[in-house]
């Protein structure tokens, strides 16, 4: 296989942006999280409301649909939370392997810098004058 100088440069750009990416859907997460927390939040203080006698009986019916709005909300928002903690996952999982990536990369860069020196030195040996007996 040919040795491509460049290929630890582009393994290396492809991490920084899998982090990044990994990083970004950390993010997205936590919004969603607080979001949750919020309607939980609402949810908890319209309930404390209604249990402390707050509401008449006319507001009943829409502190009642309140509760379903919030509820729905709620659901909807938590089967978000599942997708986007499946997404940080593969995010994760990218990252892992972008960095495995740079580890070959480097690995092989280093041996074909080592087998270079070793080219060298026999190049070296092979230029001395015939009546240069003396070993290196």
């Amino acid at each position: 296989m040919a040795h491509d100088p460049r290929r630890l440069e582009r393994a290396e750009r492809l991490m920084r942006v899998q982090a990044q990416m990994r990083r970004v859907a950390e993010t997205e997460l936590a919004r969603t999280r607080e979001r949750a927390a919020a309607l939980e939040a609402d949810r908890a203080a319209l309930l404390g409301a209604l249990g402390a006698g707050q509401f008449g009986h006319l507001l009943l019916g829409a502190a009642n649909r309140r509760l379903q709005g919030l509820a729905a909300e709620a659901g909807a928002v938590e089967a978000e939370i599942g997708r986007q903690a499946d997404a940080l996952r593969e995010r994760g999982l990218a990252e892992k392997r972008s960095e495995a990536l740079v580890e070959r990369a480097a690995a092989a860069e280093a041996r074909e810098h080592e087998r270079r020196e070793a080219l060298d030195r026999l190049d070296g040996l092979a230029r001395r004058s015939p009546g240069d007996a003396s070993l290196p």
